[in-house]
């Protein structure tokens, strides 16, 4: 959240806020922790829905009543906020068995899977070689900072490559 976001309550927004705690906060703590991986995370995940609703109270329009699919809309988001990947400098560093880079040497191949490998981009030879590492898409994304969409496009767009210079070859 921006600091340049959050703007002091004022007291009618506090009051309101109070009076939609004491109706709804067993009901978005329940809702939470059925959103949650883990019972021990649902209190986070409601105290970061009830962070996010302090913050966007003053544009919640009709009666107090009506506002649970608000408060249960905020506690969903703030469930999928608080599971989704962290900033890249947080993931694991455990990568020490190959460099994560999409530079491949550039000296001519020695035998035909390496020519095999020279009709691909080197993006796609990159995770293609990981691949047979045994690594997952998901370990594959993390280590070179891509989203597991673009793994599986490379994967694939790499893979009708493959089946097309062998076809040109046999």
């Amino acid at each position: 959240m921006d600091r340049t976001d959050v703007r002091p309550l004022t007291t009618a927004a506090a009051d309101r806020l109070d009076r939609l705690f004491r109706l709804y906060s067993s009901r978005v703590l329940a809702y939470a922790a059925t959103r949650a991986k883990r019972p021990a995370d649902a209190d986070d995940i409601a105290g970061l829905a009830w962070v996010k609703a302090a913050t966007t109270v003053n544009r919640l329009q009709g009666p107090d009543d009506a506002a649970l699919p608000w408060l249960m809309c905020i506690t969903f988001r703030a469930a999928a906020t608080y599971y989704a990947p962290k900033r890249a400098s947080e993931q694991p560093q455990d990568w020490t068995d190959v460099p994560a880079s999409w530079d491949l040497p550039t000296a001519p191949p020695a035998d035909a899977d390496e020519l095999a490998f020279a009709v691909l981009t080197p993006r796609q030879a990159t995770v293609w070689r990981l691949k047979a590492q045994g690594l997952s898409d998901r370990r594959i994304a993390l280590r070179l900072g891509r989203s597991e969409k673009a793994i599986w496009k490379r994967k694939h767009a790499g893979a009708r490559r493959l089946r097309s210079s062998y076809g040109a070859v046999a």
